[in-house]
């Protein structure tokens, strides 16, 4: 196969672009060149958001990994309407309305909706709703051909987020740490290669509409995942699990602790997979998630997210003297 990959050339890009090579297909990345182009592959130069003028071959699949806005779907889907064959699009399981989707989250679950569908501001409020319409505007173009592929949190190596990897710094170093909510808090997470080589799947095979993408292979929770990063490093971390209504007030939700939702469920699992196991999505032990995620960190990564030591310290001191 020829797969044109939008995007392909950090994290979730990256990690298609490795899985298409290793199974043998012909990959172009449609980047503005500002990372490095994957080795094995053709660079398309270009900038979806004016400079599309690249984009005049042929192939059998687009992955779209890097658009966020509906405009951008728009643009690069009309533009490659009739050159390509299919189109996935990789959204997000925030696109699921919450308040109307209990869990499991199927794929026809409620979605979620704008007050303002021409906004193009970017936050926690807008996130799922913008990927919505990009993946109506996917379809407009591609009517018929566009599978959305929907993945909760992506972790491992290539993250560039450092969302999860801060966790497993912070539980590496050991010692006293603060804990989100409680063991039971749900956490569903997917290894960035796991997606890769499942989108690469897709991409040879008909399947269309929209599927989940989420991990690990069964329901976990922040008790099972912290617990399993202190065996894998060795450390001696002592977590203090602190109430939700504790850390807003304090200001560590909805920031300060990475990828914490705090939920009114516990038991379940977040999304249904049945229809990823289906289409071949397979699932990277969370022990080797752990130790590769760390291993590419110490080597290539840099610390940007989490919570700083003097404000965790000052987050248990006040525990304490509630």
């Amino acid at each position: 196969m020829h797969i044109l990959v939008l995007g392909g050339t950090r994290f979730v890009g990256l990690h298609v672009v490795e899985a298409a090579l290793a199974a043998g297909h012909r990959v172009d990345v449609f980047s503005r060149g500002s990372s490095p182009i994957p080795p094995g592959t053709r660079h398309v130069k270009g900038d979806r958001d004016g400079d599309l003028a690249g984009l005049d071959g042929e192939w059998d699949a687009v992955v779209d990994v890097s658009a966020y806005l509906p405009r951008q779907v728009r643009a690069s889907a009309e533009r490659l309407s009739g050159r390509a064959r299919r189109y996935l699009f990789v959204s997000t399981a925030a696109v699921y309305d919450a308040d109307r989707a209990a869990p499991p989250a199927r794929e026809d679950a409620a979605l979620r909706t704008l007050a303002d569908p021409t906004s193009e501001t970017i936050d926690g409020e807008t996130y799922g709703g913008l990927k919505v319409l990009c993946e109506r505007a996917a379809e407009e173009a591609f009517a018929g051909e566009v599978l959305s592929i929907r993945p909760t949190f992506v972790v491992g190596p290539y993250d560039y987020t450092d969302r999860f990897t801060w966790w497993l710094r912070r539980v590496r170093r050991g010692g006293r740490m603060v804990a989100p909510v409680d063991p039971s808090l749900p956490l569903a997470f997917v290894d960035g290669r796991d997606l890769g080589r499942f989108a690469v799947r897709l991409a040879e095979g008909d399947a269309v509409g929209a599927v989940n993408a989420s991990g690990p292979a069964a329901r976990t929770t922040w008790g099972e995942v912290l617990a399993l990063a202190r065996d894998v490093t060795g450390s001696d971390a002592d977590f203090e699990w602190l109430p939700e209504a504790f850390l807003r007030e304090r200001g560590a939700l909805p920031s300060g602790l990475p990828m914490v939702v705090p939920v009114p469920w516990r038991g379940v699992e977040p999304f249904a997979l049945e229809r990823a196991h289906r289409l071949g999505l397979e699932h990277t032990d969370v022990a080797a998630t752990i130790r590769d995620t760390l291993a590419w960190h110490d080597a290539h990564g840099e610390a940007t997210a989490g919570m700083d030591d003097e404000t965790e310290a000052e987050l248990l001191r006040a525990w304490d003297g509630r």
